[in-house]
């Protein structure tokens, strides 16, 4: 394709707000689905998968921006499927172990 003068190479233009607020909410469902789903999440659960959404769809533009973007994503979904688990029940913190908690005196 060869650029021609006073011809766009982006037709469609940018994507509206509600455009793009539909790819994240669909990023995040696919995110959640391996925790019961993006329904079945709480405020705080929604507002990370929607963060690693984000993260997902954004482009960077530097190789360590990728792989800290990948990182940060990683954690935040190892973060909830131990906070879940990945019968996508919530679970006690700690895992349900409070014994596990040592207080130091």
């Amino acid at each position: 394709m060869v650029f021609q003068p006073g011809v766009s190479g982006n037709p469609s233009g940018k994507p509206s707000q509600g455009e793009q607020r539909a790819r994240l909410l669909a990023k995040a469902a696919e995110l959640a689905a391996p925790l019961g789903g993006y329904d079945a999440l709480n405020a705080i659960e929604r507002t990370l998968i929607e963060e690693a959404a984000a993260l997902q769809l954004s482009k960077p533009k530097r190789n360590d921006e990728r792989l800290r973007r990948a990182n940060v994503t990683s954690r935040i979904m190892r973060d909830l499927i131990k906070r879940r688990g990945m019968n996508g029940k919530a679970s006690a913190p700690a895992g349900g172990r409070l014994d596990a908690i040592k207080v130091s005196a």
